[in-house]
């Protein structure tokens, strides 16, 4: 994906609050983030991060056409939690907001 696509998805989509949590583990989720967020916003959709909790919890909120979406408990199950769960060693689970 070419810088300048990169770039509209990322003010397309961006959320305007800051995740909290550990600026560390925010990092890191948002980089899975990143690596979905082109699959997602096809279909005109975003998972924005809201927090990462100390005990390993993140917390996530589907944005545009995710967020009223049949299949948003399926994006977040099958596709986001087992990249998150493979990266990030402290990952307990994922909650939706």
């Amino acid at each position: 994906m070419t810088s300048f696509v990169r770039a509209w998805l990322g003010r397309v989509f961006a959320s305007d609050a800051t995740a909290e949590g550990d600026p560390e583990r925010v990092r890191a989720v948002q980089r899975v983030l990143e690596e979905l967020a082109p699959a997602v916003a096809l279909d005109g959709g975003a998972i924005e991060l809201v927090r990462v909790d100390e005990d390993g919890w993140v917390h996530v909120r589907m944005r545009g056409a995710c967020a009223s979406c049949s299949q948003q408990s399926t994006t977040l199950t099958a596709a986001l939690e087992p990249r998150l769960r493979a990266a990030l060693p402290w990952f307990v689970g994922l909650r939706s907001s």
